[in-house]
């Protein structure tokens, strides 16, 4: 296993229970959960660490915790480590993240900044600080998703300076900077071929780069995003990671519709996930028919509510796209989230918070195989999911609380491997 940290992270991992983070006793370890998780750690960037309280103090004013923050008024957001053991380690880490990803070796984790100017790298076991680096140039902003591109380099989304429409539309393209996993230093960029780039996805063997391009800009009046999107340009484009050129674009056409996140095995099987935001006049629209009282959605802002947006199959060798799910099932793809492809029974399985809903779907048709109503199990808002190392299980976290786990194919709930910890509100979570 390589290391290749800095000295300062290092020496955090020498000391591990100490001042980067707070351990919480080790729970009792089950068999079923040591074959579920193995040696692997799960991870999740929180949003809200200001709601957070150690030892009666805001974290903010806990010196464990808030070490690496120097400027409160900047970027800070919680990270929590869950071990295989199911022990829970959190730190607060000076960065606007949105996903987290580990090395394929474990020596390091990165979060991506989003809609930031900076993205760090951390120790995965201490959660220690080991870089912190800008984004590609001035102006630029994080595009919250990376992938790692072996053991030593990391891909990083990055979007272009925010402006609304005013030429030609390429100088909007969002990039993809490889940079060095340890340090983050910046050692070569691709165009994404697309506006605001979001998650990225290696496929083949790292022949190819798969993008999600939201494709909204700001309004050229107020320079502000409205709601509903001005979408000009939402895609899945597909990069050759030899020279940089631009192999497929699939534009969606879409006018209102963003396209956020996609999981891929291969050309053939790019599953992406749309989000179409509406005012409170929509939302009643779509909601006119729900009696009983329900809190407001709390994975969005007031005035910004999620309407249905169907989910897509692409299929980048015969230049096809189609839409997954019937008429039912769209009405409950509500702000879809996380999305990941399970190779192995050929399925890709979704989160879509605002309706409390977990799909899968066939990898070959796109038909749907299975809608899981988390609500009902005691999970509100799912956001991240994960597959678990043994191959038999994948994980799926709330969006402020709890991490469930499900069988993979049958998509039944384990309820004994379930952990409750608080994430302080999240979108993605990370296996390593």
């Amino acid at each position: 296993m390589k290391h290749r940290l800095t000295r300062r992270a290092l020496l955090g991992r020498a000391a591990a229970t100490t001042a980067a983070t707070i351990v919480a006793a080790p729970a009792a370890a089950e068999p079923a959960r040591d074959r579920a998780f193995r040696d692997a750690a799960l991870y999740v960037p929180g949003y809200y660490p200001q709601n957070g309280w150690a030892n009666g103090r805001p974290l903010r004013q806990h010196r464990q915790f808030s070490r690496h923050i120097r400027d409160w008024d900047g970027p800070a957001r919680m990270l929590t480590r869950i071990g295989p053991d199911g022990s829970i380690r959190q730190t607060l880490l000076p960065v606007h993240a949105h996903d987290v990803d580990i090395s394929p070796d474990r020596s390091v984790g990165v979060l991506c900044g989003f809609e930031g100017r900076t993205h760090v790298a951390f120790d995965p076991q201490t959660l220690e600080l080991a870089a912190v680096a800008a984004s590609v140039g001035d102006g630029w902003r994080g595009g919250g998703h990376a992938a790692y591109l072996g053991e030593d380099k990391v891909l990083l989304s990055e979007r272009a300076p925010r402006a609304p429409l005013n030429g030609p539309l390429e100088r909007h393209f969002g990039k993809v900077t490889i940079r060095e996993a340890a340090t983050l230093k910046t050692l070569e960029t691709y165009s994404t071929y697309g506006v605001d780039p979001h998650e990225i996805q290696l496929i083949e063997g790292g022949r190819y780069l798969v993008a999600a391009n939201y494709g909204s800009l700001p309004d050229l009046k107020s320079r502000e995003l409205t709601v509903p999107r001005q979408v000009i340009d939402a895609s899945i484009t597909v990069v050759d990671m030899r020279d940089g050129s631009l192999v497929d674009k699939y534009r969606t056409g879409a006018s209102d519709i963003e396209l956020r996140h996609l999981a891929s095995g291969r050309l053939d099987r790019i599953f992406a996930i749309q989000a179409r935001l509406g005012d409170d006049e929509a939302v009643r629209a779509v909601e006119r028919g729900v009696d009983e009282a329900y809190p407001f959605d709390i994975t969005t802002d007031p005035g910004a509510n999620y309407l249905p947006a169907a989910t897509l199959r692409y299929d980048a060798k015969k230049k096809r796209a189609t839409r997954m799910g019937g008429r039912n099932e769209t009405a409950l793809m509500r702000h879809g989230l996380s999305i990941i492809y399970d190779e192995r029974n050929d399925e890709a399985i979704a989160t879509y918070p605002t309706a409390h809903r977990v799909m899968a779907f066939d990898g070959a048709s796109g038909a749907v195989t299975a809608v899981v109503d988390t609500s009902r199990m005691g999970l509100r808002y799912p956001c991240g999911i994960a597959l678990l190392p043994d191959g038999a299980h994948y994980a799926v976290t709330g969006y402020w609380e709890n991490l469930f786990v499900f069988e993979r194919r049958t998509h039944r709930l384990v309820r004994e491997l379930c952990q409750y910890p608080v994430f302080f509100g999240h979108s993605h979570i990370s296996v390593g």
